[in-house]
C-alpha cells in the first residue's frame, strides 16, 4: 500500500489507486486506520472517486463511520458495488480521519421535484448570463441556442453499516445523472449497504459555470458549460 498524503481530499490519504489489486481496498483502509486512529478521532470518511466511462459520468461514493471496527469489510464492499456500476473505473480510494463529525453538516434531503424546479430556474439564469457572451452572439446568427451545463447532484442515503452514505454525481445531462443515480442507489440498497434514499441537493449555481465550448450547427448553437475549478 502506497499512501499519499493530501491526495483527493484535504487532510485525506489515498490508500488505493487504479493499478493495485481490487481485493486490497479493504485491507489497505484497515491498515491505515488502525495505525492512525486515536481518541481524538471522531469520524472516518472513506471516499471512492470513480468515473463511468461509457457515459462520461464522474462520481464519488462516501461512507462515514464513527468507529474503526469493520472498516475493512465496509470499504471493500462499497468498492465492489461501485466498480460494478456500468463501465466504471475507480481512480482513487481516500481515507479521511477528522477530530469532528464533519458529515453532520452534509444533509442533502430535498425531494427530486425541488431539484428539478431549481434546475429549471438555473437554466433561465444561464440563458440570461451567457446569452450575451460575445462568443455565443457571434455564433447565433438567428439560430436556436441550446445551453448544456455541467451539473452536480448530491444524494444522501440512510445506512445501518455507516453513519451515512453520500453520493456526488457530475455530468452534462440531468437525465443521465438521474438514471445512473437510481441504478447506483438501488444497488447499494440491494447489497445491504444502504437502507433508503433520504434526498438530494442540486450543487451548482450560475456563478460556478464557465463556457467550455461553442458549437455552431445548421439550425442550433450548442453552448457547453463546465463547472469552474478553483485551485
Amino acid at each position: 500500500m502506497n499512501t499519499r498524503e493530501g491526495e483527493g481530499r484535504e487532510q485525506g490519504v489515498t490508500v488505493w489507486y487504479w493499478g493495485e489489486e481490487f481485493k486490497d481496498v479493504g485491507r489497505n483502509c484497515e491498515k491505515y486506520v488502525s495505525k492512525r486512529w486515536s481518541e481524538s478521532v471522531k469520524e472516518c470518511g472513506v471516499w471512492i472517486l470513480a468515473r463511468e466511462r461509457k457515459e462520461g459520468i464522474i462520481y464519488t461514493v462516501t461512507a462515514f463511520v464513527s468507529s474503526p471496527k469493520g472498516i475493512d469489510n465496509l470499504a471493500q464492499h462499497l468498492f465492489d458495488v461501485t466498480l460494478l456500476q456500468g463501465s466504471t473505473k475507480v481512480d482513487f480510494v481516500v481515507v479521511q480521519l477528522t477530530d469532528s463529525v464533519s458529515s453532520a453538516s452534509m444533509q442533502y434531503r430535498d425531494p427530486m421535484e425541488k431539484v428539478e424546479s431549481e434546475l429549471e430556474e438555473l437554466m433561465k439564469k444561464i440563458a440570461e448570463k451567457f446569452g450575451e457572451d460575445p462568443r455565443v452572439r457571434e455564433a447565433m446568427k438567428g439560430k436556436k441556442v441550446v445551453f448544456i451545463p455541467e451539473i452536480c447532484l448530491l444524494c444522501e442515503l440512510e445506512s445501518h453499516r455507516a453513519s451515512k452514505i453520500l453520493i456526488e454525481v457530475v455530468h452534462h445531462f440531468f437525465s443521465n445523472i438521474k438514471e445512473f443515480l437510481d441504478s447506483l442507489t438501488n444497488n447499494l440498497i440491494k447489497e445491504g449497504l444502504a437502507e433508503r434514499v433520504l434526498g438530494y441537493k442540486l450543487n451548482v449555481s450560475v456563478d460556478d459555470l464557465e463556457i467550455e465550448d461553442v458549437e455552431a450547427w445548421k439550425d442550433e448553437v450548442h453552448v457547453w458549460l463546465s463547472i469552474r475549478i478553483n485551485y
